[in-house]
């Protein structure tokens, strides 16, 4: 059985490998999209996610090396505060469920409608012309969702998190 330290450890983990996995798709995304619309400033990801995924790949270190002490809480808190601010809330809500999700499904149930043109303004939003564009900006959704699930689950304590493991595998 695992004990509730182990759980958190895993949770941790899922939520900052998830967070990796957000910053590396919004790369390849952006990148598509600066090739497809000759827009080479969409590579200005690059400098926010390299930095982000050091700061989560290295938190996550100091924390499974030090858990217990006050570097390893200290670290936990800076892992939780970038997921929450970059790979979640900026990536996850703001580039992949505004800037896709949504954009997306006012394209394609109400085209050329004034609030599909209110919310995306051209020519800072490009209507989707493109299905690898637009799916890659879409997926930017689910390792966020896997992230922000993983993270919630690991902050609410261990009944939460033996339940979502005994779920999620």
């Amino acid at each position: 059985m695992q004990t509730p330290q182990d759980i958190a450890a895993a949770l941790t983990r899922r939520a900052a490998l998830a967070g990796v996995a957000v910053m590396v798709l919004t790369t390849v995304h952006h990148v598509i999209g600066a090739v497809i619309y000759s827009t080479p400033w969409r590579l200005h990801i690059a400098l926010l996610s390299v930095p982000t995924i050091a700061v989560l790949l290295g938190a996550l270190a100091v924390h499974r090396r030090c858990a217990p002490t006050t570097a390893g809480r200290a670290a936990f808190v800076v892992l939780a505060a970038a997921l929450v601010l970059v790979p979640i809330v900026w990536i996850g809500v703001f580039e992949g469920f505004y800037n896709h999700v949504v954009k997306d499904a006012l394209y394609f149930l109400a085209p050329g409608s004034p609030v599909l043109l209110r919310l995306f303004p051209p020519p800072t939003y490009v209507m989707p012309d493109n299905a690898l564009f637009e799916i890659t900006g879409v997926l930017q959704v689910v390792p966020a969702w896997i992230a922000a699930t993983a993270l919630a689950r690991r902050l609410l304590g261990p009944r939460a998190a033996r339940s979502s493991l005994v779920m999620n595998g």
